[in-house]
């Protein structure tokens, strides 16, 4: 993780490169403790982004993953929801798992064409969480939502915008210019109502959004100890198809 100030404007960035960005337990508590640290700090604006050609493929499964994970992934959506400023995904590449659920917790999310967004949960037995069982209900509705989370395809930036997953798509080469024009219009616009703004889009959500990571957490807790779990993972890691089917068609 890494984050640098010029001005008004912070930056917080993902940098596992490597590993598309994917998230460990300790990436996850260092990712909320930062958003934390540079909010406190009092820009006006944070922009979230990943480094390299990725924005973030979600937890790393490669490595453990338990309930410390979910609750960990749950703290970087509250630093993102409590956070003073306003906070802009800048979305390159995959946003898939919970970094899907991070991108579209932020304020903002502006998007390259090139960018997708997926919930991948369903084939290794687990449920989607970091809040986005509550806020793809409340940005796409129910029946896109289930769609997402059961159909399990990739929804491209075009689409997700057409949708009200995200904000914005541009082209990829003018990703960084739009997202210096919505900085521009955040910094000269009066700042009281700019964070008034932000509380109160954000206010009416709160309570539904904190329920639902709770929950997402109870359940979630319960099926990294399943034995569907270990077997998706397993070979999801070995990439190796597998059916959970019980009766022959």
């Amino acid at each position: 993780m890494s984050s640098e100030r010029v001005g008004d404007r912070a930056v917080v960035r993902l940098s596992r490169p490597s590993r598309l960005n994917s998230l460990t337990t300790e990436d996850l508590a260092a990712l909320a403790e930062t958003i934390r640290a540079v909010d406190a700090d009092g820009p006006s604006v944070i922009v979230l982004e990943g480094e390299g050609r990725a924005f973030c493929t979600g937890a790393d499964l490669s490595g453990l993953v338990d309930a410390a994970t979910v609750a960990a992934a749950a703290d970087v959506i509250r630093a993102i929801s409590g956070a003073r400023a306003v906070v802009i995904a800048r979305v390159q590449g995959p946003a898939a798992g919970v970094g899907a659920s991070i991108a579209v917790a932020c304020d903002l999310v502006v998007a390259a064409a090139s960018a997708f967004f997926l919930m991948p949960f369903l084939p290794i037995g687990l449920v989607p969480d970091g809040g986005a069982t509550r806020t793809l209900v409340e940005l796409v509705g129910r029946a896109r939502a289930t769609r997402m989370i059961l159909g399990g395809e990739r929804i491209g930036a075009t689409q997700a915008a057409e949708w009200g997953l995200i904000a914005d798509v541009v082209p990829d080469d003018q990703l960084d210019a739009r997202i210096a024009v919505y900085v521009d219009r955040i910094l000269d616009a009066p700042q009281q109502a700019v964070f008034a703004s932000k509380r109160l889009v954000r206010g009416a959500a709160e309570s539904a959004l904190e329920e639902a990571l709770v929950a997402e957490l109870a359940v979630q807790g319960d099926l990294l100890a399943s034995d569907e779990y270990a077997i998706a993972r397993e070979a999801f890691l070995a990439k190796r198809p597998i059916s959970f089917r019980r009766h022959a068609s």
